[in-house]
């Protein structure tokens, strides 16, 4: 290949006509190798086999499809084709719960309002009763009618029979662990000997163990005494109190008929039970002239189902004194009954207020 005339006079004038004349003829005979099919390539566009597009997976062309038929359809945003149709606002789940709860918590706030009611006028009747003047307990005690009489005070008159005491618990007293003692009661007038609870004692104040657990104290142990007490109402226990165990002198929880018949035991009689007319069923008790129950040499030793709690009236800084010289502090005569129905009444309609307000907005914005 010949040197072109442009690059013939490009060596002339740099390098001198000779040593041009000598170059052009060198590079003609070099640069066809090397230059030549660069020169007289045509300029075309480079071939490359690269490899098809491949798809990476069908769902981008579902979702194509689906995008170009929702925007396309008639509907606007209402509706798909290739999806299904969306449920009306008012079905759907937290529309119907959000419904639901005002209603639900309306009506509770409507029986605490009932249950207040009720709260208040039992209130007032225990007040009313506990405002009588004690009453005398007869000689035959008609079982069957004593829950009329409940949380009435009453006049007793007797002697105590400490061999035979129960202690109830463990319970707190103002932060001193102790018992209830409760205690069979001989009554003057005769007829069956009652339970009646003489109050929390110290548990240091308690000596012995099992059945054989006395108070320390030696003037709690005679006499004859006259005190007023409280009939109380008997509930039972619940389920995670434990039962109570006789046999070891474990009392949890006040059981009257189990009290009763674990006391006419312990003295080697059997409890004492009443007829539906009130009578005593044991014989001695049953109208058999007094003369005749000296000749036999009977005692009335056995234990009714009657259950009384004395009644304490001093100030708190005697009831201190007594806890700690090991007498029994009573019960006040009071009736202490829990009245949070005002409360929970209010708290249910707020919250019956405030998800009704969330309610009626969800309902604006379904419905714009």
């Amino acid at each position: 290949m010949k040197a072109t005339p442009q690059l013939q006079r490009a060596l002339r004038s740099a390098v001198g006509p000779s040593f041009a004349a000598s170059s052009s003829r060198s590079l003609a005979t070099s640069l066809p190798r090397t230059l030549s099919p660069s020169l007289h390539r045509p300029l075309t566009a480079p071939k490359h086999d690269f490899a098809p597009l491949r798809t990476f997976s069908s769902t981008t062309h579902r979702r194509q499809d689906r995008y170009e038929e929702y925007t396309d359809t008639p509907e606007g945003y209402t509706k798909s084709s290739s999806s299904k149709s969306s449920k009306p606002w008012y079905r759907s789940p937290t529309t119907l719960v959000l419904g639901f709860i005002p209603i639900f918590t309306f009506g509770l706030g409507y029986w605490q309002i009932k249950r207040l009611k009720w709260k208040v006028s039992l209130i007032e009747e225990l007040e009313d009763k506990l405002s009588q003047d004690p009453l005398r307990l007869p000689r035959n005690i008609n079982i069957d009618v004593l829950p009329q009489f409940d949380f009435r005070l009453v006049s007793v008159k007797g002697t105590f029979d400490h061999s035979r005491t129960m202690f109830v618990g463990p319970r707190v007293r103002d932060g001193v662990m102790g018992y209830h003692v409760v205690v069979p009661l001989s009554r003057s007038e005769g007829g069956g000997m009652i339970l009646i609870n003489r109050g929390f004692v110290d548990e240091k104040q308690i000596e012995g163990s099992g059945e054989e657990r006395r108070l320390k104290r030696q003037a709690m142990r005679g006499g004859e005494e006259e005190f007023v007490a409280l009939l109380p109402r008997i509930y039972p226990a619940n389920t995670f109190t434990p039962n109570n165990v006789p046999e070891k002198g474990s009392w949890f929880h006040v059981n009257p008929s189990q009290m009763a018949e674990w006391a006419s035991r312990k003295a080697g009689v059997e409890a004492l039970s009443l007829t539906n007319e009130g009578t005593d069923s044991y014989t001695p008790s049953a109208g058999v002239a007094e003369s005749v129950k000296s000749m036999l040499g009977s005692k009335e030793e056995r234990v009714l189902p009657v259950y009384l709690e004395q009644v304490f009236d001093g100030n708190v800084g005697e009831a201190a004194t007594r806890v700690a010289q090991g007498i029994p502090v009573g019960r006040a005569a009071t009736i202490e009954l829990r009245n949070q129905h005002a409360v929970y009444a209010a708290t249910w309609f707020s919250l019956s207020a405030c998800t009704a307000v969330m309610f009626g907005l969800l309902v604006r914005r379904g419905r714009s």
